[in-house]
């Protein structure tokens, strides 16, 4: 079929079902805008992860009664695990100078705690940052050591909260998914039925099924794709005020960039644009035979 004729065909069935296409398009913005929030928590969870890896250290405490021939040994052997970067000691003055600048925010916790209080630790900085559990395995329990932590651990709780918010957002976005597959198959349904004399007539005069189903297939994939355009542009406003604006004055962790926006939005663009398309062609070939 010739774009000219294709158009025209195209413009009228929007206008003529310009109530359900609208009612398409919204909802699928909807989908399609929660999802591209899914994504992006999920990308600001990996910008965090990458950020942390390289700060994070396993911490052995040590026992007070600690022997410096059993520091020795115990460092010795941390020296020669291949799984151990570097290893750094700090005294308890160390470790209760840490503490104050750890807890400077909360001066009533520093007030009740003194030098004494806290143990002497190793530092440790790994070669792979997510092996801490095995080296929790291998060192608790040692002669001189209290305790090891893997400062990972300590993330857990933001990392369930992010996913969390990730799992509601593409939950959501199934159900919306659910909504804007059975509009479209609707608005494809009324406007099969009220341009079924057209095509009657494109088939007697020996159209294709391709020619007879672009038409629609095009309406549908219109509508997805200006859903999708819609959703992007409420990820780039989101980006803007909320992220680059309110959220940027924490300091505490990196927020995700401008590259995660952009290939976010074209994943919404495509998938609304794709998956429109392909309800319509089910639905004309269950309703059309096309």
């Amino acid at each position: 079929m010739r774009i000219g004729p294709l158009l025209a065909i195209l413009g009228a069935g929007l206008r003529r079902n310009l109530a359900v296409t609208s009612a398409v398009v919204i909802t699928a913005a909807v989908c399609l805008g929660l999802l591209g929030a899914g994504l992006l928590l999920r990308a600001e969870v990996r910008t965090v992860d990458r950020y942390l890896l390289d700060q994070l250290e396993v911490v052995i405490d040590l026992t007070d009664d600690i022997t410096p021939a059993q520091r020795a040994a115990l460092v010795d052997d941390l020296d020669a695990d291949p799984a151990v970067l570097a290893v750094r000691y700090e005294d308890k003055r160390q470790v209760y100078e840490r503490f104050r600048r750890d807890f400077r925010a909360s001066p009533d916790v520093v007030a009740g705690v003194g030098p004494a209080d806290l143990p002497a630790a190793l530092r440790l900085r790994l070669v792979d940052p997510r092996a801490g559990d095995e080296l929790l395995l291998a060192y608790t329990g040692r002669d001189g050591v209290e305790a090891v932590r893997d400062q990972r651990a300590l993330l857990k709780p933001l990392y369930r909260v992010l996913d969390g918010f990730s799992v509601a957002a593409f939950t959501l976005a199934a159900v919306q998914a659910a909504a804007s597959s059975m509009l479209i198959y609707t608005m494809i349904r009324v406007s099969a039925h009220a341009r079924r004399r057209e095509t009657a007539i494109m088939r007697l005069v020996g159209a294709t099924n391709a020619a007879i189903r672009a038409p629609f297939v095009l309406e549908s994939a219109l509508s997805g794709l200006a859903g999708g355009l819609v959703a992007a542009g409420a990820l780039v406003v989101t980006k803007i005020f909320l992220v680059d604006g309110r959220f940027a004055r924490q300091t505490t962790f990196p927020l995700f960039g401008w590259d995660a926006v952009w290939l976010t939005s074209g994943a919404v663009l495509l998938i609304g644009t794709l998956a429109a398309a392909s309800m319509a062609h089910l639905a004309l070939r269950r309703h059309l035979h096309v």
